[in-house]
């Protein structure tokens, strides 16, 4: 997301489809950084707000079928060497 793009922000980030996924798929990994949360809960709170995926679930979807959102963030540079969140924001 550029600058411009931010700062206009709201609550609509006007993303397309694999952006999306890759946003779902590292809510789920930074869910891991909240100890209240983790990503279990993540998962089950997103089937809980109406999200879909393919799979029928959010846990089948990140355990099965996520490769495209996980290329997306490696891509952009948001994960390190180790598919973790490296707290980057992307160019």
């Amino acid at each position: 997301m550029d600058q411009q793009r931010r700062e206009n922000l709201d609550t609509n980030a006007e993303g397309d489809y694999d952006e999306e996924n890759a946003v779902c798929y590292l809510q789920i990994l930074l869910a891991d950084e909240i100890p209240e949360m983790g990503r279990l809960k993540m998962m089950a709170d997103m089937d809980e707000w109406g999200y879909t995926f393919r799979l029928g679930s959010a846990k089948n979807w990140f355990v099965e079928d996520a490769e495209d959102a996980l290329e997306w963030l490696i891509t952009f540079n948001l994960l390190d060497s180790s598919n973790q969140p490296n707290y980057q924001l992307r160019q």
